[in-house]
């Protein structure tokens, strides 16, 4: 018996140490895939100070690239809509303590990328004076996503019980989008209710080829807000993703807008929303805030868009 129950325990004690060591084994490859999920849940599109790794030629460029004068304050939604999940606001945070209505921003995500992936670009744009808007949808091709966003302010709008209650310039809406968030731009701006809401927009390494090709070209003709539409010279915008045929061919189609197109000299896709995001502020400071410093960008013979060293290809319309 005493043999018996010896033996019993050295075989449990050698079935128990190949039990822990796959224990620890799958305790380590579940400790690597949390830090796999942990990063890719904390990486950005870009960080703060992002502006510090782009050389900008124009003197204007370089101060909408920098911070405006306003400090940035948060808040959250939750959404019973699967694909949004989330609502994600940036605003100023004088929002909280005066009276005053402020222009609207929002932000079509590229493909699976999600509005909280976009803070230190969110933060930007709000510190000159706007609501930034976004949600979590990684597929805002068909606008819906972005219109239900913009549904959302306008409810906010009028509901006594939110931050935003007669705190939004409803009569100011911009939308830009980079990817197939610039894709999201020309649905959105085009085809739903609210559409004639927006007032200015900037689609960035996004055109409307595939869209055009499915829907007729004609659906452009339906815009009428201003478009500064912008791709990257990089391999992958401009032999991809934007090429400049289909820059062109979309700029053509849109005979109601005033239209500004432009390509950045050596910047490629994934760099194409940090980079065109100076001039992108600077669009929608002027439309939408009466900024008249930012007007000089794009307006005249003498805007500086159109003698930037950094910019190519730049064609204009309606302005």
């Amino acid at each position: 018996m005493k043999k018996n129950i010896i033996f019993i325990l050295v075989i449990g004690l050698i079935l128990g140490s190949c039990f822990t060591k796959q224990k620890i084994s799958d305790s380590n490859d579940k400790k690597e895939e949390q830090a796999d999920a942990d990063f890719w849940e904390n990486l950005q599109v870009a960080d703060e100070g992002y502006q510090n790794r782009f050389d900008y030629k124009g003197e204007l460029e370089k101060k909408y690239a920098a911070s405006g004068q306003y400090t940035v304050d948060t808040l959250t939604a939750p959404s019973d809509e699967e694909r949004i999940k989330l609502y994600q606001f940036y605003f100023p945070t004088e929002l909280k303590t005066t009276q005053k209505q402020w222009p609207v921003v929002i932000m079509a995500n590229g493909t699976g990328i999600r509005a909280s992936k976009y803070k230190a670009i969110f933060r930007h744009l709000a510190s000159w004076g706007f609501i930034v808007a976004g949600n979590e949808d990684e597929w805002t091709w068909d606008g819906k996503s972005v219109d239900m966003t913009l549904d959302y302010l306008l409810r906010a709008n009028n509901d006594a019980k939110s931050p935003f209650y007669h705190r939004i310039d409803t009569a100011h809406v911009g939308l830009t989008g980079h990817s197939q968030g610039g894709m999201a731009v020309y649905t959105a701006a085009a085809l739903f209710d609210n559409s004639h809401r927006y007032k200015a927009l900037c689609p960035l390494s996004g055109t409307a080829k595939l869209l055009g090709d499915s829907l007729g070209w004609s659906f452009l003709a339906k815009i009428q807000a201003p478009m500064l539409m912008a791709g990257g010279c990089g391999d992958f915008d401009a032999k991809a993703l934007c090429p400049p045929e289909h820059m062109r061919q979309t700029y053509d189609s849109l005979l109601n807008a005033p239209v500004i197109l432009g390509r950045i000299k050596g910047i490629d896709h994934g760099d194409m929303l940090p980079r065109g995001d100076a001039y992108m502020t600077a669009w929608m400071c002027y439309w939408l805030c009466g900024d008249q410093e930012a007007a000089k960008c794009f307006l005249g013979d003498n805007a500086e868009i159109l003698g930037n060293e950094a910019w190519q290809d730049i064609k204009r319309k309606g302005l």
